[in-house]
């Protein structure tokens, strides 16, 4: 048969129908896959940015404050190493410290900003301005990480905020014992008694045991980079399921054209052209059918002078009574007489060769395959046997 002359399988609505009911999950399904894999497609850059940068800032504590009690300017002690020494050894052992608590090389930028000064004017009795200077704030720590991972961001920042804790414990702790010294040193050379400096001494002694170089947590910036997405847009979900819906309808295309499942009487009657077909027995037609089966069953038993019909079922062994019962009536009686029969597969040799019936085909609607309705036929024709045709059944 050549390629003109091939005959090319036709889709029936019915079979489609019949497919689409017993596979309805087919269409849910290809809805929930492809809207799925656009969620986690469009998601996917949400949830995992390229990197992450995480700026924290801390606020100083002022330790120093309680020296104005004893007549000593907080102001007049310097840190001792100076802050931009401090940052020179932080940004120079940090990176080593990160390395060896978290076992990743992370760099952390640490910025200080100073305390906002202010100038105040004021005119004395005499008509003399007097200018005042006052620092309205305390020093506020900024340390930034840009990485891949949050946490590791978070614990990288934390190296640092202890390295700089300590070195503030040092840097003040050696402003006030220089401080101590001078005026430890200062005290000899005086001719007269000065109460104030010793107690001073003894509060800066006392004090520089108590400093810690505390750093609070006041506040954090966290930016992403990478093509981040804020929301999954209703059109991208409409599109995902236009295009699960065209896969489902093509899935169901396919397993239409490929099913091999008798579900119509055109069907069966397309498998084998030489077998006629005797109707459709089933619930919904359970008032008319019977009597038009049973119709045409006579018929062609009159014309080949048979008594006995065989009910023969094709594919496997199921219950044909209620088929039996449903033909039999009074009527069919007095014509022919109707009994079940076994699957070609069970039938014996004295089966096949019997001349003196005809056989009528059972086919299971949705179950029965054109393959072995077409293989009991010719099992049947090559054995000479009468097959006075084929009905459809769907009880």
């Amino acid at each position: 048969m050549g390629p003109l002359t091939k005959e090319i399988p036709q889709i029936e609505l019915k079979s489609i129908w019949e497919v689409i009911r017993l596979r309805w999950w087919i269409v849910p399904l290809c809805l929930v896959v492809s809207a799925g894999l656009m969620f986690a497609q469009e998601s996917d850059l949400k949830s995992s940015p390229t990197s992450i940068t995480v700026s924290k800032i801390y606020g100083a504590k002022d330790e120093t404050a309680a020296l104005v009690a004893f007549g000593l300017d907080p102001a007049a002690i310097k840190e001792f190493p100076s802050f931009q020494n401090q940052l020179a050894t932080v940004r120079a052992e940090g990176p080593r410290l990160v390395s060896d608590s978290i076992g990743a090389e992370l760099v952390v930028t640490v910025t200080r900003a100073e305390p906002q000064v202010s100038m105040l004017a004021a005119a004395d009795g005499d008509g003399k301005q007097l200018f005042t200077v006052s620092s309205n704030a305390a020093s506020n720590y900024m340390f930034s990480c840009s990485a891949s991972d949050r946490i590791q961001c978070d614990q990288a920042i934390d190296v640092y905020v202890r390295k700089v804790e300590e070195e503030r414990q040092k840097s003040i702790s050696g402003g006030l014992l220089q401080l101590e010294k001078q005026i430890q040193a200062i005290v000899p050379t005086t001719s007269t008694d000065h109460p104030e400096l010793l107690l001073q001494a003894t509060a800066i002694h006392e004090l520089t045991g108590s400093i810690t170089g505390e750093l609070a947590f006041v506040s954090e910036i966290t930016e992403t980079s990478g093509g981040t997405i804020s929301t999954v847009k209703v059109s991208t979900y409409l599109f995902a399921l236009a295009v699960g819906l065209i896969f489902a309808i093509l899935v169901i295309l396919q397993l239409t054209v490929t099913d091999n499942k008798i579900r119509s009487v055109r069907r069966l009657q397309s498998t084998v052209n030489s077998i006629k077909a005797l109707g459709e027995l089933g619930d919904k037609n359970v008032a008319t059918a019977p009597t038009s089966i049973a119709a045409s069953i006579i018929v062609e038993a009159r014309k080949h002078k048979i008594g006995t019909v065989v009910l023969v079922p094709v594919g496997y062994d199921f219950d044909s009574i209620k088929i039996l019962q449903s033909l039999q009536s009074p009527e069919l009686s007095a014509y022919i007489t109707l009994v079940n029969g076994s699957r070609i597969q069970s039938m014996s040799l004295s089966d096949l060769v019997e001349s003196s019936v005809g056989y009528v085909l059972v086919v299971q609607k949705n179950l029965t395959t054109s393959h072995e309705l077409a293989e009991a036929f010719e099992t049947l024709s090559r054995s000479e046997n009468l097959i006075l045709g084929a009905l459809l059944s769907d009880l």
